[in-house]
């Protein structure tokens, strides 16, 4: 039958988060622009109330699929032996399972329920394996959302009797990974993740910082992220503190929490730096914001210094949609979204002086600021509409679901 003369496809799509995060947002861009006439979406997502509140809508919620015993909850278990042999640890790990196993199986068991009654036609694996596992299960074809990727990605978690699965990356950094491991080409499909509606409202700016006791005069950087080790909050803070000597009127927010409690020791080392180097009343911890695109745009910068390769960085994107200054590590996806000198800048993190030297040239010269702000807007008008980024995905949508009509 036509697609134009049949029922709306329902699709499940699966996001596993337990704390708010890039992917999740991404989806909710989804749900906010996909057509409606044509797909049926529905969420199953291990997210907090409040976070399902601020992203969707009541009806558009399947499933609260909170598992007792989660990703984090193993993380933590396996914590308690970092130095255990191999062996030990393995046990350990199988203990888990274990007991995972017996504590999760009613939240599986509902689940499955109203997925059966739903009666999706496709699975969208936004975050984590369920949907993966669903959708053989279920025996229907499913597309896995890449918002990240391991060294042995096709080994341990993808299935080679998965013919019918094709894989959204959402870089080319995050697709070559991936043909590096075996996958065919023809199965990846490209999909930048998409940023906010470009806004300059900023009418709310002078309230915000007097409350934070930021004087008008002051420049703001902000680095944006969860308070984990690699997204290098740390290496900010090395070159902030060469830049603040020089630059008297240079604030810092730290802008992020370690919401998933894997890294507790991180956020009080930041701590521990910027008391031992005078920086207490330079530097500013946020903690967690859920309003944090119109934070972005009280800030003259925003700062992203991951140090290891980033799939994506849906903070470069979101910055640039407010026309803030962005810096970003040269690392992985933010290559490929920031034109160096012209859209933005492109600093090695772990290179103080340098990354000290952009952050002084940004704290000193406003008309940089500005035209760096204004091109990346225009950049993400072209490039990173969720309208654009919806069509993209319902596209993929029409091949999975033609090739598993055509194979049946």
């Amino acid at each position: 039958m036509p697609r134009a003369a049949r029922d709306p496809v329902k699709i499940v799509c699966f996001d596993e988060a337990v704390a708010f995060g890039g992917s999740v947002v991404v989806l909710a861009h989804l749900f906010n622009h996909i057509d409606r006439s044509r797909y049926v979406p529905k969420l199953v997502t291990s997210l907090d109330e409040a976070s399902i509140r601020l992203l969707f809508k009541e009806e558009d919620i399947l499933h609260r699929f909170r598992l007792p015993l989660d990703y984090s909850s193993r993380a933590q278990w396996m914590q308690k032996i970092p130095s255990a042999p191999a062996l030990i640890r393995r046990c350990w790990a199988y203990l888990f399972t274990v007991a995972a196993l017996f504590v999760n199986a009613p939240q599986y068991l509902r689940l499955l329920w109203k997925i059966q009654r739903f009666e999706p036609e496709l699975v969208h694996a936004n975050n984590g394996r369920e949907g993966p596992r669903f959708s053989r299960i279920l025996n229907i074809p499913m597309v896995w959302h890449l918002h990240g990727i391991s060294e042995n990605f096709v080994r341990t978690a993808y299935r080679a009797n998965e013919k019918d699965a094709k894989f959204v990356c959402i870089s080319r950094y995050i697709s070559s990974s991936l043909m590096a491991q075996g996958v065919e080409r023809e199965r990846i499909f490209d999909v930048p993740n998409p940023a906010p509606l470009p806004t300059s409202d900023v009418s709310g700016r002078d309230e915000w910082r007097a409350q934070r006791n930021i004087s008008g005069d002051c420049v703001v950087f902000a680095h944006v992220g969860r308070l984990v080790r690699w997204k290098g909050q740390l290496e900010f803070l090395k070159a902030f503190h060469r830049t603040a000597a020089a630059c008297p009127h240079a604030v810092a927010l730290i802008v992020g929490a370690d919401a998933e409690k894997l890294n507790n020791d991180y956020p009080e080392e930041l701590r521990k730096f910027v008391s031992e180097n005078g920086l207490s009343k330079r530097v500013i911890f946020t903690g967690h914001v859920t309003n944090i695109v119109q934070v972005m745009s009280y800030c003259d910068v925003v700062v992203h210094s991951s140090i290891e390769p980033e799939p994506f960085g849906l903070v470069i994107t979101e910055a640039m949609s407010v026309g803030a200054a962005v810096v970003a590590a040269n690392l992985g996806a933010p290559v490929e979204i920031i034109d160096d000198h012209e859209t933005g800048f492109l600093v090695d993190p772990v290179d103080a002086v340098h990354f000290s030297d952009v952050l002084s040239r940004l704290a000193q010269d406003g008309a940089l600021r500005k035209r760096l702000g204004t091109a990346a807007r225009e950049v993400v008008c072209r490039r990173y509409a969720p309208q654009t980024f919806a069509r993209q995905l319902e596209s993929v949508y029409d091949v999975v679901l033609s090739d598993h009509a055509h194979d049946r």
